[in-house]
C-alpha cells in the first residue's frame, strides 16, 4: 500500500512528507480552482507538486464569478458555486485599467489614459501578456481623442485561438462604437481589422479551427479570414426570429449554437431594474446544409453567456449546476457607468429551457459598476495568488 511506510501520526504532523506520487494523484482529481489554490498553499512542497502537475490537469475545472470592487468591497472576489463562498483576490494589475472583456481564465483590461494600453491578465495566476494598445486600432485616432467616447466602449467582446499563454495564440475581439472585428497575436504592434460591409458585430467564437462572428444586422453568420487581406466572408443565414436583444455563439457537445436573447424593458424607473430577461432560444447549425435547426433541450449540458465570453459544462461533472439551463450576466454596457441607472446591472439568472422560467443564480445585495465575468481558471502558467 501507499502508505504502508508511513505512519498516521507522522503524516498529520509533517503534510510536506507525503511522497510528490500521491500528491500529484490528488492534484488531478481536483475540479474546482479554489481547492487547487488551496492545495498549492499548503507548504512549498506541495505547490512544486502543484505547478508541476497542473500542466496535466485534464478535468474541466468548475465555472467561478469574478466579482469587482464595490462600495461594501475594494477588492476582488472569485465566487466559488459549490460552496457558495467568495475568496478574495487582489488584482493590483487593474487599477487605473477597464475590466473590459474576458474569455475562460482571463480578462481584457484597458488604461483609462493614453495610450490606452491593453493586457490580458489572469487572475489566478496574475499573469499579464501585453497586447496593442488601443490607439493601434483602425480609426483610433478619433475615437481616442473624441472625450466622449468612453474607454468602457473600446472594445465588447474577446475570443482566442488557445491560451493566450501560446505564443502562436490569436486573439479577436469586437471594437469601437461600431463594433468592428480585430486580431492580433501576442507581441504585435498593432491590431488588424478585418474587411467588412457588416458593422455592429455581437458575438465571436473559436470553432474547430475558425473564427466565426455574428451580428445585430440580420447578416446570419460570417468566417473570418485571416490572410493577407483579412475579410469577412458570409457563411451561413440568419435565425429568423421575433425581435431580440442579444445573439450569443458558444460550443456544445462539438455542436455550433446560437443563443437568443430577449429582454422585457418598463419604463418604472423606481424599480430595481427597467429591464429583465424572459426568454432565451437556442439553434444549432447544420454544417452541411448551413441551416439553423431548434433545440428544445440542453441534455445534461448548461451554457453560460454574458459580457464575458460564452462556454457549455457538462452537469454531470460539475453537481453544483443544473442540467439544461442557461445561466446569463447583465451585459447591457452602459447600464455599469450611465448614471441614469444607479441601480448598476442586475439582470442575472438561470434560464430553465424545460420550464421556459427565469430563477435567480444568487442573492442580488449589493450596486455592480463594472461586469462580473464567468471565470474557468487557466492554470497553464504562473503561481497560485489567491486570498483565501
Amino acid at each position: 500500500m501507499v502508505f504502508s511506510s508511513y505512519k498516521v501520526d507522522d503524516m498529520m504532523g509533517d503534510w510536506s512528507a507525503l511522497p510528490q506520487e500521491l500528491l500529484g494523484l490528488i492534484f488531478i482529481r481536483l475540479r474546482h480552482a479554489a481547492d487547487i489554490v488551496r492545495f498549492g498553499a499548503v507548504c512549498t512542497s506541495w505547490n512544486f507538486v502543484a505547478m508541476e502537475a497542473k500542466q496535466l490537469h485534464l478535468k474541466p475545472l468548475s465555472p467561478m464569478l469574478l466579482l469587482p470592487p464595490n462600495a461594501q468591497n475594494e477588492a476582488h472576489n472569485l465566487l466559488d458555486f459549490s460552496t457558495h463562498k467568495a475568496c478574495k483576490i487582489e488584482l493590483p494589475e487593474t487599477e487605473g485599467a477597464w475590466c473590459s472583456t474576458s474569455w475562460k481564465g482571463w480578462l481584457l483590461t484597458i488604461n483609462f489614459s493614453f495610450p490606452y494600453a491593453m493586457n490580458l491578465l489572469n487572475p489566478i495566476s496574475r499573469l499579464q501578456i501585453q497586447l496593442p494598445p488601443a490607439t493601434m486600432f483602425e480609426d483610433a485616432h478619433s475615437e481616442t481623442e473624441d472625450t466622449s467616447i468612453p474607454t468602457e466602449c473600446f472594445v465588447s467582446k474577446m475570443v482566442a485561438s488557445s491560451s493566450p499563454s501560446d505564443p502562436n495564440c490569436i486573439i479577436m475581439v469586437i471594437h469601437s462604437m461600431w463594433n468592428k472585428l480585430a486580431f492580433c497575436k501576442p507581441g504585435d504592434r498593432e491590431w488588424k481589422t478585418l474587411k467588412s460591409g457588416i458593422y455592429h458585430f455581437q458575438d465571436i467564437i473559436f470553432y474547430k479551427g475558425n473564427f466565426y462572428a455574428t451580428a445585430k444586422q440580420e447578416v446570419g453568420i460570417v468566417q473570418c479570414d485571416l490572410g493577407p487581406e483579412p475579410k469577412v466572408i458570409p457563411f451561413a443565414p440568419p435565425v429568423w426570429v421575433r425581435s431580440l436583444e442579444n445573439k450569443y455563439l458558444v460550443e456544445s457537445c462539438g455542436e455550433l449554437l446560437q443563443v437568443s436573447r430577449f429582454l422585457h424593458y418598463d419604463d418604472d424607473r423606481d424599480q430595481m431594474s427597467p429591464y429583465n430577461t424572459i426568454i432565451f432560444e437556442v439553434f444549432k447549425l447544420d454544417f452541411n446544409t448551413r441551416t439553423w435547426i431548434k433545440v428544445q433541450s440542453l441534455g445534461d449540458n448548461s451554457l453560460f453567456l454574458g459580457h464575458s465570453g460564452t462556454f457549455s459544462i457538462s452537469t454531470p461533472d460539475l453537481l453544483e449546476f443544473k442540467k439544461n439551463c442557461i445561466y446569463f450576466l447583465d451585459d447591457y454596457l452602459t447600464a455599469y457607468y450611465l448614471s441614469e441607472f444607479p441601480q448598476g446591472c442586475t439582470d442575472m439568472g438561470v434560464f430553465n429551457l424545460e420550464t421556459q422560467m427565469v430563477e435567480p443564480a444568487f442573492p442580488i445585495t449589493q450596486v455592480w459598476r463594472t461586469p462580473l465575468f464567468w471565470i474557468i481558471p487557466d492554470l497553464f502558467k504562473g503561481e497560485f495568488l489567491v486570498s483565501l
